[in-house]
């Protein structure tokens, strides 16, 4: 599982701090990266007790503005060193910075909190995820990685390439070249496509009379920061959704599967790989009319497969 994963990552920090010098025996922790007055914070806990009970290994919870005004000088090996316990007294080090936050423009609303993500990306840590895989999940990058062209370079043949790309949703890119074709085909079926922000993860996207209100005011050059992406349209099913005891929706629902994912890799040495598989899932249902997905933001319900 994901409490696996980050205790590998602290155990490899430790190996890697072993060869040369350090703070001592300063206590290495996880250090997950959360927003102000977080409220999504019942999976986060039952990671943090994980961690503890199967792994002996201690997370604790900051902000990015955190960061930023109490993590102490680093030393000559860049480890991210923090004030920890009641009383800030005892010190320990970030081994692993797991961000479950700083994926919004929202959670940087100062020059703070910049620099306290720059003090974690500067820093000894593993990140999770790095840089590189932050900026994997930007939907231009998403766009961008499916080409033709440039998926070729992740995989081994062009069958390889072809039978890959045959499981895409359609990504187009905007403000780049001639894009009039694109956006004339999404304005004659605005149900058809989704307009994304160079964004990471979900939310914030134009559907229908949005889209078409979008697309018809943007400057060529504002649409540079979209894309266009066909609209998955899922076979509905009959369900009820439940929240608080009670029956809030009865009628045609569609769901939505996550996959876990771990990798843990060594960029120095590109044939060490500690950890690379899939280690769990999330299902969502939602009613076939909402666009939106998320559970905590109230759009979708947790869930669970119906194996037959």
């Amino acid at each position: 599982n994901i409490a696996k994963g980050l205790a590998l990552a602290v155990q490899e920090f430790v190996r890697q701090k072993e060869g040369g010098e350090g703070s001592g025996n300063v206590e290495p922790v996880v250090v997950m990266v959360v927003q102000p007055g977080e409220t999504n914070s019942c999976d986060q806990r039952d990671l943090e007790f994980l961690l503890q009970s199967k792994h002996n290994v201690r997370l604790i919870r900051r902000t990015l503005h955190d960061l930023a005004t109490t993590s102490l000088p680093t030393n000559d090996r860049h480890e991210l060193l923090l004030p920890d316990g009641d009383d800030g007294s005892s010190t320990v080090t970030a081994a692993v910075v797991y961000y479950r936050a700083g994926y919004t423009p929202d959670d940087y609303p100062s020059d703070v909190e910049w620099e306290g993500r720059a003090r974690v990306e500067h820093s000894l840590a593993i990140k999770c995820p790095d840089v590189f895989y932050h900026i994997a999940g930007a939907k231009k990058i998403q766009q961008a990685l499916a080409q033709p062209n440039t998926l070729d370079q992740f995989t081994t043949t062009p069958e390889e390439s072809q039978t890959l790309a045959s499981t895409f949703a359609g990504l187009y890119a905007l403000g780049e070249g001639d894009d009039s074709e694109i956006v004339a085909r999404a304005l004659s079926n605005p149900g058809g496509y989704v307009l994304k922000p160079q964004r990471e993860g979900g939310g914030n996207n134009l559907y229908d009379d949005e889209l078409v209100s979008a697309l018809q005011t943007m400057t060529y050059a504002e649409r540079g920061g979209y894309i266009l992406m066909q609209k998955i349209q899922p076979p509905g099913t009959k369900g009820k959704l439940v929240r608080g005891g009670r029956v809030v929706y009865d009628g045609n629902t569609v769901c939505e599967l996550g996959v876990f994912g771990i990798t843990l890799r060594d960029y120095e040495d590109e044939n060490r790989v500690l950890m690379d598989g899939v280690f769990g899932h999330i299902l969502r249902s939602k009613s076939v009319d909402t666009d939106e997905g998320g559970v905590a933001a109230g759009y979708a319900f947790l869930s669970s497969p119906l194996l037959v």
